[in-house]
């Protein structure tokens, strides 16, 4: 199995906005959402990778344990 990373597919300037799991593009999309009228890069990038995070825990674990099997 292709192991998954975060890929980065939208920008607004210098600050990741959109993000996709390249092991399953097609239902693994992110996006952020702004707590500030001022979005900084950290801030979004912090988000997408805790989105990624989830993502992966709940997709990716039961994969590696059902091709453990």
């Amino acid at each position: 199995m292709k192991k998954p990373f975060l890929r980065v597919t939208k920008w607004l300037g210098d600050i990741p906005v959109e993000a996709e799991c390249t092991a399953c593009p097609a239902e693994g999309k992110f996006s952020v959402a702004s707590m500030s009228h001022r979005p900084t890069r950290e801030e979004y990038a912090k988000q997408l990778q805790s989105a990624f995070d989830r993502h992966c825990k709940a997709v990716h674990a039961r994969e590696d344990s059902t091709e453990g099997s």
